[in-house]
């Protein structure tokens, strides 16, 4: 029995896919109005959206095996590490930009695949210079417009712009790895015939939450410094990224035309910057806006199919 968020986003998948693009564009906005540790949003992101992802896997009536089941907690611990290294840039890089970094993962994806034998397409490799020069803009150890590395003006967008690419490239690092593992979960012999899609995440929510756990206890907090309203945005969160939009998103894609999957990469930050602007006065430099479209240009050219 299909749920209804895959029902709606199968019936309507232009919709679907903007709404749970929409939805999904506001997770750093929300983790930093949290004021909470990385670790403390990751977990209540985890927590809070495995009742709803129990109940819709219930749904499905799908049966996995143990294998299935162990590689998808694994996954979800790696993504557990993917949100701490995202939610940790977010400071540092601003609201807007942390959700640019993390798209490298095409890329990491592309080097494992690589080193386990497959062909990896020359588009690919000649994209890896042009997302590096976006990386370095985005950094602003390149800045065309301003100073360069000798430049010691204050970016408005986040604290530590080099420090933040470098925990997003830790962020794409993780998800690239968790994309790999849950791809071997829909491709395996039992898991192609009895893993549904919340089946999955319900037992990906399972890894999040213990290795979040585990690095809120190490950090001595399970709660943000306010509790009201720190744990009303972190739950917004978890409803609005875990349970509404990366379901929508999953869901609408394979029934869309690929340019539209293309348009939602650009969609999706520019909805960030713009909350990023309105609620906390970010604005990027003109250099790291030019990187963060170089970036894209090599990440389009390295998935396009």
């Amino acid at each position: 029995m299909r749920s209804a968020p895959l029902a709606f986003a199968s019936r309507h998948p232009r919709l679907g896919a903007a709404l749970g693009a929409m939805a999904i564009s506001q997770s750093s906005p929300l983790a930093k109005l949290s004021g909470a540790s990385p670790a403390v949003v990751t977990l209540f992101r985890g927590a809070v959206a495995l009742p709803f992802l129990a109940l819709l896997a219930r749904r499905e009536g799908h049966a996995p095996a143990r294998r299935d089941r162990a590689l998808a907690i694994l996954a979800g611990g790696l993504f557990a590490l993917d949100l701490q290294c995202f939610h940790i840039s977010i400071p540092l890089l601003g609201v807007a930009l942390a959700t640019v970094v993390p798209n490298a993962q095409v890329f990491i994806v592309g080097l494992f695949a690589a080193l386990a034998g497959e062909r990896t397409p020359r588009r690919a490799i000649a994209a890896i210079p042009f997302a590096l020069i976006g990386l370095l803009m985005l950094a602003r150890v390149v800045d065309p417009f301003g100073g360069g590395v000798i430049s010691t003006a204050v970016v408005s967008a986040g604290s530590d712009p080099a420090l933040g690419v470098l925990w997003g490239i830790g962020a794409a690092a993780f998800y690239g790895l968790y994309l790999i593992i849950t791809r071997r979960i829909s491709t395996s012999a039992t898991g192609s015939s009895a893993v549904g899609p919340f089946t999955m995440l319900r037992d990906s929510a399972l890894g999040t939450i213990a290795v979040s756990l585990l690095l809120a206890l190490l950090g001595g907090s399970l709660l943000p410094p306010q509790v009201w309203p720190g744990v009303g945005w972190l739950v917004l969160l978890a409803l609005m990224s875990q349970v509404l939009g990366y379901p929508l998103i999953n869901a609408s894609i394979p029934h869309l035309p690929s340019v539209v999957g293309s348009v939602l990469l650009f969609v999706q930050p520019l909805m960030t910057l713009v909350a990023g602007v309105i609620i906390f006065g970010e604005i990027p430099t003109p250099g790291q806006l030019v990187g963060a479209l170089i970036l894209f240009g090599g990440v389009l050219v390295a998935a396009r199919k």
